[in-house]
């Protein structure tokens, strides 16, 4: 289904580009035929129908090609974020029982340990050639004969892991026919098309980056254009978005950009650029943020700085894109993410799941032909969480008679930093095994490059040191899990009835 999205635009846009990456810039029919190649290389190691594809990537023009390429041959994605550590990357993979892996030469150690574990045989496949026998992405691209068969199918095409309240991760199924869905409803939302350009500077394995920069640039015949990663002699370098912030407004003016997703922290960056740094944004028409709530501090600064509104965006890893905020300029409320997109329901439900008047605060439930059918192997949770083909979100919101949306909080308690969402009970259940550690509560303090930083309260165990207990989490977590401020306390507040009151911590 998704490759039949891909032919038909290369078909009316053949020679239009669909992906600007620093100097590369790739056609439709180049894209469409590196594809088929791709999906033939793939073939030819055994991938089929069904099999599971991990995809270790940053943003780059083989994530795209090996996305698609697994969509043509009905197998199904694994996106991880790169930035992982080992560890949580070996879960993932054994968890979706992987039989391949496409990464860059950044991540291939790793990946290397982890497929010399594993109980099957899993192929490695490498971005750049390097001087061990790894298959080399380019040689599977090699093959001359294009298959332009395409059957329709609408089965499994990508696993995300969602952080679970109890840090076991919940792998989320989504088909092709979902991401179709949420294509098409962001289409006809946001009135896309091919004339569009579409900067993405949200990670491609997220639910943002894919279904609001790939699948609506590719279903419109779009052009995608990529914020490459800086690179030092050749080898990525992890930078903060700070130092990006020219090269964006460089792209915005060079490429004529139309659409510009993000989250709240980049668009606080960019609105604090000096005024009398001139650049052309006047292609602009469309911009949007997503991940968290949207500051109104952020919303006046950019609106001021650019002349042009930044509107909300409402979505999650189960049914992407959902709702957004398209009224008019003179009316546009920075606290509202609009009404929900083409073809997707809302309601707002009390504790038992009754439907509750516009204006009154409860759990926000989605429908939507987008949303994905449950979390693997967990029963218990899909009853809980999915009633009546509804998605009970675990957000706090409430609706107007305009049928407007509002997000008042989270019934979650996830933490979002630098466009990360951080389960903060999963770093709790890595903090309470130190043995110096007898109570641990993180929550989110708000910061203004990167949304939130992540602070541990801690009651220790006689004498501990702060660096100590960030030494001991970055052995266990990923980078931007580990905890930046550790505050000793006697006791952690808590309610009568023993609820940790977090609020007081922040």
């Amino acid at each position: 289904m998704l490759i039949h999205v891909l032919r038909e635009s290369a078909r009316k846009h053949a020679e239009k580009t669909a992906v600007i990456y620093d100097n590369l810039r790739v056609s439709y029919k180049e894209l469409y035929d590196n594809v088929s190649r791709l999906s033939n290389g793939l073939r030819s190691l055994g991938i089929k129908q069904g099999d599971c594809l991990a995809l270790i990537l940053p943003n780059c023009p083989e994530f795209i090609a090996g996305f698609y390429a697994a969509a043509k041959l009905n197998a199904t994605l694994l996106l991880v974020n790169p930035a992982l550590a080992e560890a949580e990357i070996k879960y993932y993979i054994s968890d979706s029982k992987a039989v391949a892996i496409i990464t860059d030469p950044l991540r291939a150690d790793a990946c290397r340990n982890i497929i010399a574990e594993a109980e099957k045989k899993i192929e490695l496949i490498v971005t750049d050639r390097t001087t061990l026998p790894d298959i080399c992405f380019s040689d599977l691209v090699k093959d001359e004969k294009l298959d332009d068969k395409n059957d329709i199918f609408e089965g499994d095409i990508i696993y995300q892991y969602s952080s679970g309240s109890t840090g076991r991760p919940k792998r989320v199924v989504r088909t092709q026919k979902n991401l179709y869905h949420e294509a098409s409803n962001f289409h006809c939302t946001a009135n896309t098309s091919f004339a569009d350009n579409i900067l993405c500077m949200v990670p491609l394995f997220h639910a943002h980056g894919l279904g609001n920069c790939l699948l609506a640039a590719t279903y419109s015949g779009a052009t995608l254009t990529i914020l490459e990663d800086l690179k030092k002699n050749g080898e990525p370098m992890k930078v903060p978005f700070v130092l990006r912030l020219q090269r964006v407004l460089e792209l915005l003016e060079k490429e004529k950009i139309t659409i510009l997703p993000g989250v709240p922290f980049m668009f606080s960056a960019l609105a604090d650029i000096p005024h009398d740094y001139q650049v052309d944004t006047s292609k602009l028409r469309l911009v949007f943020s997503a991940g968290n709530f949207l500051p109104k501090e952020t919303f006046d600064k950019f609106t001021n700085r650019f002349g042009i509104p930044l509107r909300q965006l409402y979505g999650c890893t189960e049914a992407g894109s959902f709702a957004i905020n398209l009224e008019r300029e003179d009316n546009i409320r920075f606290d509202s993410v609009g009404r929900p997109m083409n073809n997707n329901e809302v309601k707002i439900v009390d504790d038992n799941g009754d439907s509750l008047p516009d204006g009154a605060i409860g759990e926000i439930a989605i429908k939507s032909p987008a949303l994905t059918r449950g979390y693997c192997n967990m029963p218990e949770l899909n009853k809980e969480a999915f009633r009546e083909g509804f998605f009970l979100t675990g957000d706090l919101g409430k609706t107007d008679k305009e049928g407007n949306l509002y997000i008042k909080g989270r019934k979650k308690i996830f933490i979002e930093t630098a466009g990360n969402k951080v389960d903060p009970l999963e770093v709790e259940d890595v903090l309470v095994t130190h043995p110096k550690v007898k109570e641990a509560v993180v929550v989110g303090i708000k910061c203004p490059f990167k949304g939130e930083t992540i602070k541990a309260v801690i009651v220790p165990r006689g004498e501990c040191q702060e660096r100590e207990i960030i030494l001991y989490c970055k052995d266990r977590l990923t980078d931007f899990k580990v905890p930046r401020i550790i505050e000793f306390r006697e006791v952690i507040p808590k309610s009568p009835l023993g609820k940790i009151l977090r609020k007081d911590l922040v």
